[in-house]
């Protein structure tokens, strides 16, 4: 696998449900961040928790800032 922080940023389009955008929206007003900025940071913490072992399913929430 490549190292995430080697490669450019680069842009995706997903589909989300409802409830999963509702919740991105409210934390990332939470957090002051940008909705964008969020889902990056979330997407590699996930793939870097479960590249590490740590993940035994979705129950491992990523720390908040």
């Amino acid at each position: 696998m490549h190292k995430l922080h080697q490669r450019h940023p680069q842009r995706v389009s997903i589909t989300l449900p409802q409830q999963v955008f509702d919740a991105l929206i409210a934390r990332s007003l939470q957090e002051g961040r940008s909705l964008s900025n969020l889902s990056a940071y979330l997407l590699e913490w996930s793939l870097r928790y479960e590249a590490d072992g740590l993940c035994n399913g979705p129950a491992h929430n990523p720390p908040r800032r």
